[in-house]
């Protein structure tokens, strides 16, 4: 089976795109209305022969925690842990963009 090939260079292009669409369309800032939120583990994701048996909850709070502590570091080491955490903030962006 062949795959493709992810370029992060793109992927950051069209976050950047998406994050300005976000600002034009919902503004600058969300409320945080709900902290806990399901995740399922990266690996239990990708393994699609059978129904999810496990799943985590995230945090909106860890998430913005660790995403700030990052930024004042300057560092996002190890980049799957700092990853992780993005991928709930998006998740409340997402969220907040539906009608």
């Amino acid at each position: 089976m062949s795959y493709d090939v992810l370029r992060v260079a793109e992927l950051r292009t069209a976050l950047r795109l998406a994050l300005d669409a976000f600002v034009a369309e919902v503004g600058p800032e969300v409320a945080v209305e709900h902290d806990h939120y399901w995740h399922l583990p990266v690996g239990t994701s990708f393994d699609l022969s059978h129904d999810p048996r496990e799943h985590t909850v995230g945090r909106i709070s860890d998430d913005l925690e660790e995403v700030r502590r990052s930024l004042a570091d300057g560092d996002a080491f190890p980049a799957w842990h700092a990853l992780s955490h993005a991928i709930g903030l998006l998740r409340l962006l997402e969220q907040a963009a539906r009608p």
